[in-house]
């Protein structure tokens, strides 16, 4: 099922401890101080990510050209965009989850894992 752009902010607001408050006035969800996703803009329909390193936004651009690029922008950031029509919810799931747990707070990665296992 493809993505929007609705199901993909609603993605983003499922993890522990995110919320949205606007940035350069793009929709944006942040984890305590650290931003988490940008979804969508007044301009283009697409999802900003953010890596861990320049390697992995190589990779994935590499690997689907189609769905994750970069502008000039960034061009030396590690960020890149992904097209929302190309995507489908698990995968921005398993996206948003690696990028959760990077900037997450621990003790909150921790409660939010205990909250689960007992589920």
């Amino acid at each position: 099922m493809v993505l929007t752009k609705a199901r993909a902010r609603k993605i983003a607001q499922s993890f522990s401890g995110v919320y949205e408050k606007p940035s350069y006035g793009t929709p944006a969800f942040f984890v305590g101080k650290k931003l988490f996703v940008q979804v969508g803009s007044h301009k283009r329909e697409d999802i900003m990510l953010l890596t861990q390193t320049m390697e992995e936004r190589d990779h994935l651009i590499a690997a689907d050209p189609g769905t994750f690029y970069i502008t000039d922008h960034f061009k030396n950031y590690k960020g890149l965009l992904a097209r929302i029509d190309k995507l489908d919810g698990p995968t921005l799931r398993a996206l948003l989850e690696r990028r959760w747990r990077a900037v997450a707070p621990k003790k909150l990665q921790k409660e939010t894992d205990a909250a689960k296992a007992k589920r």
